[in-house]
């Protein structure tokens, strides 16, 4: 069966983009995407973004949708990425996007995240992804001093955040926290 979601804002607002009812996943609500990208309204231009749990990719495609320059999707289950993959096509957005059939844990291990200036995270709920992908990402050698991050997980987790990152901004709508950190190793030139 299949269901839609609304882009909040940008050149695309009010596109629509299609996922699965029955998959597992969990799209972002327009609500804290609105909050995100008021979050974000002054910086999002030409930032490069990473998509990581992409599932509906409705992070990353209201990132470009608001000017974003361009963004990597990473989807591990087959069927989502298929979705999304048609998605990007439906609206345009392939010379700006790159869609990734990978484990986005694994992904952001093996490279280079220095070339990101917002990597959005909304990984499956109460499997640890959060705790997980905050220690890869702290461990990286080359994260730009002037990286955002955006996690989305279940209020009734007690995430606890590394301590070079810094929480920017916070916001509980229903059973979601959304947070968007700032990396907080400041480069020292």
């Amino acid at each position: 069966m299949k269901n839609n979601i609304r882009i909040t804002g940008g050149s695309l607002k009010g596109k629509k983009i299609s996922f699965d009812f029955k998959s597992s996943l969990r799209p972002t609500s327009s609500k804290l995407r609105e909050v995100l990208f008021n979050w974000l309204q002054f910086e999002i231009k030409n930032l490069r973004c990473l998509d990581t749990f992409a599932g509906t990719g409705s992070l990353g495609i209201e990132a470009l949708s608001r000017g974003a320059k361009k963004t990597i999707f990473i989807e591990s289950n087959k069927k989502n990425y298929l979705v999304l993959k048609k998605s990007i096509s439906e609206l345009n957005l392939k010379k700006f996007s790159k869609i990734l059939f990978k484990d986005g844990l694994s992904w952001m291990k093996e490279n280079d995240l220095s070339k990101f200036d917002l990597i959005l995270l909304d990984p499956p709920f109460n499997q640890n992804y959060e705790k997980k992908v905050l220690e890869v990402i702290n461990k990286s050698q080359n994260l730009k001093s002037s990286c955002k991050i955006y996690i989305e997980f279940s209020k009734f987790t007690n995430l606890d955040i590394p301590n070079s990152f810094k929480i920017c901004k916070e916001k509980t709508i229903g059973d979601v926290k959304a947070l968007l950190l700032e990396n907080d190793n400041q480069d020292s030139l």
